[in-house]
């Protein structure tokens, strides 16, 4: 017991500089939306400062220079690259801020070296006991009373002052603060300001107790995160809790847990545990979706790749083992930001855990090889196959996380991966001999890197052309579609049909094999393994490599491989400068403004001129007659299609299936939004939904297709309950819907669109279109969703380019394209003239009586609900008012006092739209 709470009060003292540092994060974010990874850079530009200017100053003195300063560079953080960046998403903003924990933390190892430098304390020296035997140092105490005294102020200014208040409303709305005289910019600088000034104090306190330590004061910001994790980035109390709750646990697995690695990894795996059991399987309606990096299309470009593939087997040839070695090093790490390509650029899943699988296939590789005598060729399947569960264990939190909380998770298990396991003497080989591999060879022929440079290069570019080969496969096919409509909204996905786990548990089990491979090549290079490569910072770093090249691209991994530390872009530029001690600084820099000015990346700005070339060429050739055939146009092999359109053919009804309510409840904690909701949709019906804001009509759709989980009452589709199926099952069932705001797959083309609403679900593809793509025509009820809804000239159009009713229709077409047997319309002609508005009636009139598909529409336009509906519900306040048809309805008295607004005895106009039925008011 006295070991027990010993080790618990050294916890707290260690957990309250990870509260402070946290409580940082926290005003930042609360000041301008940003999770600011580089905290940890902060805390220790703070603690440099306070070590080059102790011994000129008083202790109170030098920290308060360093608090200062800190703070002066958190406002120019502020000023000179998230302000400019405020419109980016903020994954962009993210990997700005990591791009400045990278520069940091390479200056300081610039000037401090690789190891710790002693500091002298700040507090007094001595210990107290609070219980016979439990000493604990008099500093440890008065951090944690200093972080508890500094996070009851913040918690009162941001809750008591106008400042505070002031805050808050920006992070709720910029343009309504604005409205009211505050300045958003000087409101965030501020909150930047502070964030860096409890950073850089953090710094100071803590570098006497740790030393200074580059390295070390960097990766604080793991544990600073995790406990502001644990208060949503907003609560001061629970982050203070939460930075407790870490130090204590680390504190106590020292004491407790004798495997090694683990004193560090066990704070953050609880951490974890807690952050999946709190997350959604589905983000809520309100979840914002962010823009990410555009995406490339995955078409291979034989005529830019060939002459390149030559140029690189030229200099292989005819150069020194010099080059050879940066074409490896470039090799690998594309390897690395391929596999980012795809669970980042095409699922937008941010990980910062690639380089420790890398190190997992590294590792069991190494370790076959060595204690087994596996051959090589051997030894890397068996790496790569080995690493596919930790990939499954890695992508386990996306099932629950999403943004920067997964940034913050994978984060953290990169850091248990590499404590835990590739630090383990116990795993790797022993501390003094290690992993030692054999030469590698291949059919008999050594491409050992040592001797045959060139060789082994060779070998990892073919071994990265087949990787990419396989990712543009991916990405043109059924596997490509599914990963880009989940990372443009999950939601949506879901409701087509498309599992959002498959997806995500694929892309990074993909990316993983593809990372194994990398390390794989990166441990066999040398007869020593060295496992320290493996670490978090080079995750980091692969990602800023990724988005200098262009994150979306395929490309974009062969433009970060090269611009790696010891690289192809370093051996070229140190022909010229000296820049081997300072490239990865200039790297950091390049990501910085990159991300502010190119977010997209190299890749991206070269596909652009690509496509400016074109067009100049295709002007010229029109010019000359000798126009190139148009966007589209079946090239020579294709099968010819009758009429010239995409496998245009009759479509059979869908299978007839009545949808059924039976007393829906739905509650979200003491509000009732629906309660005990019947009615009922028969194939070939439309059935109108109407009542005001507020009555609950969205939230009917939500429960029905399983959005909303935990309701009360029943759901039946043809006859049998639906209740205890996803929203993905319901959809495959015969039961989608659109959506109020469209929710369309953004990156995707208009067919793309509809393909992935169309495409067959089996598993299968995730196979298959490794190594080929489908170039089948449109199946047959996407290809008349396309003719019946007009869109046959816009199918390679993607969706942001087109007119806003014209979108509307793809909403509509992609649910069409799924075959349902009913269809949820969430007001389909909101925004629409009254012209469009009378075409989209006869079009759904069209879709029951010709298709066979029972519709419930909820739609505002009360016009149109009376003029195309069968029979019509009312909502008032979540219950039923009434039921009957549009002639009925029209004259209820409850319903024209509640939502009509007029009386049932006020003439109404009749119109011809309205089938000869008097128009509502």
């Amino acid at each position: 017991m006295t070991d027990f709470v010993k080790f618990l009060l050294i916890g707290l003292g260690s957990g309250g500089a990870y509260a402070l540092l946290a409580l940082g994060v926290v005003v930042v974010y609360r000041g301008s939306g940003v999770v600011n990874f580089a905290n940890g850079g902060l805390a220790l530009f703070g603690a440099a400062v306070f070590y080059e200017t102790r011994p000129d100053l008083s202790d109170a003195g030098a920290v308060a220079v360093a608090t200062v300063l800190t703070a002066v560079l958190g406002a120019l953080i502020h000023l000179l690259v998230m302000w400019p960046m405020r419109h980016s998403s903020p994954l962009a903003r993210v990997i700005a801020t990591l791009g400045l924990l990278a520069a940091i933390q390479e200056l300081a190892e610039h000037r401090y070296g690789t190891l710790v430098k002693f500091v002298q304390p700040v507090f007094p020296a001595g210990s107290v006991e609070p219980i016979e035997g439990a000493a604990v140092g008099q500093d440890r105490l008065l951090l944690l009373g200093t972080t508890v005294v500094l996070s009851a102020a913040a918690w009162l200014v941001y809750s008591r002052t106008r400042f505070g208040l002031a805050t808050t409303g920006v992070a709720e709305s910029e343009l309504a603060m604005a409205s009211l005289g505050w300045s958003p910019n000087l409101v965030a600088t501020c909150n930047w300001a502070v964030g860096g000034g409890l950073a850089g104090l953090a710094g100071a306190l803590l570098s006497p107790i740790t030393g200074l330590s580059p390295t070390a004061l960097s990766l604080t910001v793991v544990p600073a995160l995790s406990a502001a994790l644990v208060g949503g980035f907003s609560s001061i109390p629970l982050t203070l809790a939460g930075g407790l709750l870490v130090g204590v646990l680390e504190s106590e697995a020292t004491r407790y847990v004798t495997a090694p690695g683990w004193a560090t990894a066990v704070p953050f795996v609880v951490i974890i545990v807690f952050l999946v059991l709190r997350g959604k399987a589905l983000p809520l309606r309100s979840h914002l979706v962010d823009r990410l990096p555009r995406v490339g299309s995955g078409r291979p470009r034989a005529r830019l790749a060939v002459p390149l593939v030559v140029l690189l087997a030229v200099s292989l040839a005819v150069s020194g083992s010099g080059w050879a070695d940066a074409v490896t090093t470039s090799v690998t790490y594309a390897l690395i930001c391929l596999s980012l390509v795809v669970v980042t650029g095409f699922a937008g899943q941010l990980s910062l855990a690639q380089f420790s699988l890398a190190g997992v296939g590294a590792l069991v590789a190494g370790r076959l090889a060595d204690a087994a005598g596996f051959p090589f060729p051997l030894a890397l399947v068996a790496g790569v196959l080995a690493t596919v569960p930790v990939a499954l264990l890695v992508a386990l939190p996306a099932l629950r996380a999403r943004g920067v909380n997964l940034a913050v998770v994978t984060m953290g298990l990169a850091v248990v991966i590499s404590s835990v396991v590739l630090a383990n003497p116990d795993y790797t080989g022993g501390a003094v001999r290690g992993t030692v591999v054999p030469e590698p060879e291949i059919f008999g022929l050594s491409v050992f890197a040592t001797e045959h440079s060139e060789r082994y290069a060779a070998l990892a570019f073919l071994l990265l052309l087949i990787a990419a080969w396989a990712v543009s496969n991916v990405r043109r096919g059924r596997a490509g579609r599914r990963l880009l409509a989940v990372r443009d909204n999950e939601r949506a996905a879901a409701s087509v049909g498309i599992s959002v786990v498959g997806a995500k548990l694929y892309a990074f089990v993909l990316a993983g094999a593809i990372a194994a491979t990398g390390g794989v090549l990166m441990a066999f290079r040398n007869p020593h393994v060295e496992f320290g490569q493996f670490d978090v910072f080079a995750s980091i770093n692969a990602v800023l490599l990724s988005v200098i090249g262009g994150i979306g691209y395929i490309g974009g991994a062969f433009f970060g491989g090269p611009a790696a530390p010891g690289a192809m872009v370093q051996n070229i530029l140190s022909n010229w400068f000296d820049i081997a001690g300072w490239f990865t600084f200039i790297s950091s820099v390049v990501l910085v403004l990159v991300v502010v000015f190119t977010p997209d990346g190299a890749a991206h700005e070269n596909a652009r001129g690509i496509a400016r070339l074109g067009a100049r060429r295709a002007a010229h050739r029109s010019r000359t007659g000798k126009a190139d055939p148009p966007e589209g146009a079946p090239a020579a092999g294709d099968p010819p299609a009758a009429d010239g359109r995409t496998d245009r053919r009759a479509v059979e009804r869908v299978t007839p299936m009545t949808l059924e309510l039976r007393d829906l409840t739905v509650r979200f904690g003491g509000v009732t939004a629906l309660k005990d909701v019947s009615l009922t949709v028969a194939p070939g019906e439309i059935v109108g939904l109407i009542g005001p804001n507020g009555a609950g009509k969205t939230t009917l759709i939500d429960a029905t297709t399983g959005f909303v989980p935990g309701y009360g009452g029943q759901v039946l589709l043809g006859g049998e309950p639906v209740d205890g199926l996803s929203a993905v099952a319901r959809a495959r069932a015969g039961l989608t819907r659109s959506f109020q705001s469209l929710e369309l797959f953004e990156d995707l083309t208009v067919e793309g669109n509809l393909r992935a609403a169309s495409d067959p679900h089996g598993f299968d593809a995730y196979f298959l279109d490794l190594v080929r793509v489908e170039h089948g025509p449109l199946p047959a009820t996407a290809s008349a969703s396309v003719d019946e809804f007009g869109l046959r000239d816009v199918l390679d159009r993607l969706p942001s380019g087109l007119p806003y009713a014209q979108r509307r229709l793809v909403a509509i077409a992609r649910a069409v394209s799924a075959s349902p047997s009913v269809l949820l319309l969430d007001e389909p002609a909101a925004g629409l003239d009254e012209a469009s508005t009378r075409e989209l009636s006869a079009l759904i009139r069209r879709l029951a009586d010709e298709w066979g598909i029972g519709i419930l529409l909820i739609e505002h336009d009360v016009s149109m609900v009376l003029s195309s509906c069968d029979r019509v519900v009312a909502l008032d306040f979540g219950t039923v008012l009434a039921t009957g048809s549009p002639d009925e309805i029209r004259v209820h008295p409850g319903v024209v006092e509640a939502y009509l607004g007029s009386g049932p005895d006020t003439p109404v106009p009749v119109t011809a739209e309205d089938g000869g039925r008097p128009a509502a008011k």
